[in-house]
């Protein structure tokens, strides 16, 4: 994992008040987090994102069997994502707030990754991460159900012309096995839960998505739009630039220099003549000039590349009039045994298992 990866400090200081209120010592917390406390102090701080893994591991250590995901969701104030849950609370309706949550989630978390999709009158929000935070699992069933629970706090009330109770989830799903009681799944989520299941997420009634958001305010997300937006460009320029005027990224050389790169690698995929010197030179850069860049944002060509191809693959393997040899190809992969291997990377499973999913 890169170690310039960045989160706000007000992400592991939440977690080190929760295990603290479990009866953790605040001392082997903040250790564990290896984050100066004063850093800790400052929510819009950035700390490094090694500091959650540290810390999550020390929980599973400490209170071995504890459903920490599912009480630390009822927890966890919603102040917590900052700007990113401003913006959904301002959103004029949930689908509205959902695409500008999975814009700017990579504010808050650097690997959380949330995606839509309508099928047969459902909604499907999938949420995936990182490998490690997907074995602990704990942490996994947080995101769920703090997703859930922000849901339902915006829409309270929105959902009443839809049907009683639309705001709650139809289920929710986890790729791994189930560690706790039932029933306390249902209490937290507000709906029944389906473990070793192909995707990791929530599914609502599809009508939800158009349910407006209690008490937004349009004028304020787009304030706070324009923000984030800033903060993505902050994040993302080399140390020393400038961001670009009024924050907003706008496309061409004024965007981050990231996803200047996808945008180019996206361009020249199903052409196959992705190098990284190539699309240096189409930057008006040098390979090592580019390299330097990408590795101060603390990612790398490689990672923006596996991106690019994850973010393809995932549309591409739900469209059946497709072969999967042939997204390989689109994909810029010489033989389709390595895209298979790296698809069950991205999702845990074949590109052929998912496809059925998502069919249903």
């Amino acid at each position: 994992m890169p170690d310039g990866e960045l989160v706000f400090a007000s992400i592991p200081a939440a977690l080190i008040a929760f295990a603290s209120s479990r009866g953790v010592p605040h001392g082997d917390l903040v250790r564990a987090a290896g984050v100066a406390p004063e850093a800790l102090a400052a929510p819009d701080e950035l700390v490094p994102y090694a500091s959650l893994l540290s810390l999550w591991e020390l929980l599973l250590q400490r209170l071995p069997g504890e459903p920490l995901g599912l009480q630390y969701s009822r927890w966890i104030p919603v102040s917590v994502v900052g700007v990113v849950g401003h913006v959904l609370r301002h959103s004029e309706t949930l689908r509205q707030g959902i695409a500008a949550y999975g814009r700017f989630c990579r504010l808050m978390d650097p690997h959380l990754r949330i995606t839509v999709e309508e099928r047969g009158g459902a909604a499907h929000l999938a949420l995936e991460h990182e490998p490690r935070v997907v074995a602990m699992a704990e942490p996994i069933e947080l995101m769920v159900a703090a997703l859930a629970r922000f849901i339902a706090l915006y829409l309270d009330g929105a959902a009443r012309p839809i049907e009683a109770g639309a705001a709650r989830p139809i289920e929710a799903v986890f790729r791994h096995a189930r560690r706790h009681p039932p029933a306390l799944y249902e209490e937290v989520l507000g709906a029944p839960a389906r473990f070793e299941a192909p995707a990791t997420g929530l599914v609502y009634d599809a009508r939800v998505l158009d349910a407006p958001v209690v008490g937004a305010d349009p004028s304020v997300r787009d304030y706070l739009v324009r923000h984030a937006e800033q903060l993505l460009a902050a994040r993302a320029a080399p140390p020393g630039s400038a961001a670009p005027p009024g924050g907003a990224a706008s496309p061409g050389s004024a965007a981050p220099l990231d996803a200047r790169v996808r945008a180019r690698i996206d361009e020249r995929l199903d052409r196959g003549d992705v190098d990284q010197e190539g699309i240096a030179r189409s930057l008006g850069m040098s390979t090592r000039s580019l390299q330097r860049a990408l590795k101060d944002l603390g990612t790398s060509f490689t990672a923006q590349l596996d991106e690019v191809r994850r973010g393809k693959a995932l549309d591409l393997v739900r469209r059946r009039d497709l072969a999967l040899q042939e997204i390989a190809f689109l994909l810029g992969y010489v033989e389709t045994r390595h895209f298979y291997r790296s698809f069950r990377r991205w999702t845990g499973s074949t590109p052929g298992e998912y496809r059925r999913t998502w069919a249903r």
